[in-house]
């Protein structure tokens, strides 16, 4: 597909040698054409224009209101804010002009441009990641991370195997699968007897969705006041220890918590690994992460 400024000023010519162009169905220089097409979504963003023009035209041009102009029988655009849009088909044979119009909804913003943290975590598609299995992988200490009150050993994931096979998978939609596998890494807040490794199914009534289930994410770039951030939106959507949440411990699930993004790695075979922090007022929670793909 070509795009082009204007060349509209045809129209003035084509006016001058033809007989009332917009009133006449006929000039003295033949028929005008007849203007018709058709739209096919291609995607939410991609619209598929063809003209269904009769009278032998021997332009076809194309302006929607969003500024985005086009030539040819067909034309393909993309709308990337969400709205409704009114696209304009001219046809010029050697009668004149004619002109038909169509309006397009466009139901949602197109996705951004899937680079830096996006592609990172994704992949573009689809990435994903556990715990690693790793010492220091589930970190907690003071607000200044001056010393450390209990880190996880290097047998973390023989340790805590209900906790090392959750996976996170991460989608370039902004959707994360959480999957706990059937068990889960349960502690006395949650109403068990002693911390251990249980079925899923001990999580009952508002505990329940810190279970399996699809949430939502968004990453946040960094600013001069905060590094990189991985907030995870939803009811029950955490990474790590779901108790931890921004300026307190909780016992129930709640609707989002954001995670300081501490720094990211790609090693050389393909391996990602991140470290992540939250900060619960009167400690910090850190976990590292690693993809299985």
């Amino acid at each position: 597909m070509k795009f082009l400024a204007p060349i509209f000023a045809a129209v003035g010519l084509m006016a001058a040698v033809a007989c009332e162009p917009y009133e006449a169905k006929k000039s003295e220089l033949g028929d005008l054409p007849t203007a018709s097409f058709t739209v096919t979504m291609v995607d939410s963003n991609t619209v598929q224009l063809t003209s269904t023009a009769t009278g032998d035209p021997f332009m076809y041009n194309w302006e929607v209101s969003n500024g985005t102009l086009a030539e040819g029988a067909e034309a393909t655009i993309t709308i990337s804010r969400a709205g409704t849009y009114t696209v304009k088909h001219y046809v010029f044979n050697q009668g004149g002009m004619a002109v038909d119009s169509a309006q397009v909804v466009i139901s949602r913003d197109a996705a951004p441009p899937c680079t830096g943290l996006v592609e990172f975590m994704t992949s573009c598609t689809e990435r994903t990641w556990t715990l690693a299995p790793i010492a220091g992988s589930l970190w907690v200490g003071p607000p200044d991370a001056s010393e450390t009150w209990w880190a996880i050993g290097a047998t973390a994931a023989t340790d805590r195997p209900c906790a090392y096979n959750d996976e996170w998978v991460f989608k370039a939609d902004g959707s994360v699968v959480y999957d706990t596998k059937g068990d889960i890494w349960a502690e006395t807040y949650m109403g068990v007897a002693a911390d251990g490794c249980f079925p899923e199914s001990v999580l009952t009534g508002a505990q329940a969705a810190w279970g399996s289930g699809t949430h939502a994410f968004t990453l946040m770039p960094a600013t001069a006041t905060a590094p990189d951030q991985l907030k995870m939106e939803g009811l029950g959507a955490f990474i790590g220890i779901p108790k931890a949440a921004n300026g307190g411990q909780v016992v129930s699930p709640i609707n989002s918590i954001t995670y300081d993004i501490l720094w990211t790695d790609e090693d050389a075979n393909g391996v990602r690994s991140m470290e992540i922090e939250v900060n619960w007022g009167t400690g910090l929670w850190r976990y590292t992460l690693q993809s299985v793909n």
